[in-house]
């Protein structure tokens, strides 16, 4: 009796000192370190796009061209890389924006254009020519409308006004432009209209 007793204490003690070696062993171990999440990656990439939306009249509303789209799972969004979209508005000639690299909302609201972004409308009859430049541009089709806090230049003929801290621009057949920041202009007078008569 006496010795099944003092195997039990021995037995305990020396599970016991296991259990602290093994707890002082993990205590001195370095920290597991924790990995990164997986890197961001497309679950479909799609090549030498071009893609035409239409209104309700089956008239083209939008015309986007890009040589390679990525789509992301975890929010819906794309990225574009030298995306060109193109806005329908008749009777006024479209708006073309181009920039080097471009990113997209899941539900096509927002287009963020990056890099070298220029958008342009050529002359038509009633439509003066108009070109606008920047380094980035968040802009909303289905409102007309776009917005930068990035220096923007905008030339139409031989006017231009640049503005250091960007625009809110809406871009519809009555196009509307607010500047921010320290803002330059020029405008080139009609000689007709700036000349005394000579009477």
């Amino acid at each position: 009796m006496l010795l099944i007793r003092r195997e039990i204490v021995i037995g305990v003690l020396l599970a016991a000192t296991g259990l602290l070696a093994w707890w002082y062993r993990a205590s001195l171990a370095p920290e597991p370190r924790v990995m990164p999440s997986a890197q961001r990656r497309p679950d479909f990439v799609v090549e030498r796009l071009t893609a035409v939306t239409m209104d309700q009249q089956g008239k083209p509303e939008r015309r986007l061209s890009t040589p390679e789209l990525r789509h992301y799972p975890d929010d819906g969004s794309s990225e574009l890389d030298s995306p060109v979209l193109t806005l329908f508005d008749p009777p006024a000639p479209p708006w073309q924006a181009r920039a080097r690299s471009g990113w997209v909302s899941a539900d096509g609201k927002e287009w963020l254009m990056q890099e070298q972004v220029r958008i342009n409308r050529d002359a038509a009859p009633g439509f003066t020519p108009m070109v606008l430049k920047s380094s980035e541009l968040l802009v909303l089709p289905d409102d007309e409308y776009a917005e930068t806090d990035r220096f923007v230049e905008l030339e139409s003929g031989d006017d231009w006004v640049s503005a250091q801290d960007g625009m809110q621009a809406w871009f519809g057949q009555r196009m509307r432009v607010r500047f921010f920041g320290r803002t330059r202009a020029r405008v080139a007078l009609d000689e007709n209209l700036a000349a005394p008569s000579a009477n």
